[in-house]
């Protein structure tokens, strides 16, 4: 019983040791492919606020705008409005799902019958 203990010991202290050593390896490959080591890169995300007063964020290079809420809201209704194929789909939808509970009630009653 120790015997297998102290292998099973040995084995996880091996594999662990394996573990720390492939992590310090992957690190300085990945130092070695950039050719540097990062120290000093810019902010992700930068943010300020205009002349105007509306907020300004820059992420990642590129700059976003403060909008107002309700234009966007009133342009989605629009959009959302005009749309007869999700309207069509929709009701595709709720006919298909009628048909599949219609038959699936049949088969239980039939099922009822026999049992």
């Amino acid at each position: 019983m120790t015997k297998v203990l102290v292998s099973m010991l040995l084995m996880v202290i091996l594999f662990m040791g394996g573990v720390l050593f492939g992590i310090d390896q992957a690190n300085e490959g990945i130092a070695n492919t950039r050719g540097y080591t990062a120290t000093n890169f810019e902010d992700a995300i930068d943010s300020g606020i205009n002349e105007d007063g509306s907020y300004e964020v820059n992420v990642m290079g590129e700059d976003f705008e403060q909008i107002n809420l309700e234009d966007k809201e009133l342009e989605y209704e629009e959009v959302q409005t005009n749309h007869f194929t999700q309207k069509l789909a929709g009701n595709l939808e709720n006919s298909v799902k009628w048909f599949y509970n219609q038959v699936i009630d049949t088969a239980y009653q039939i099922a009822q019958v026999f049992f």
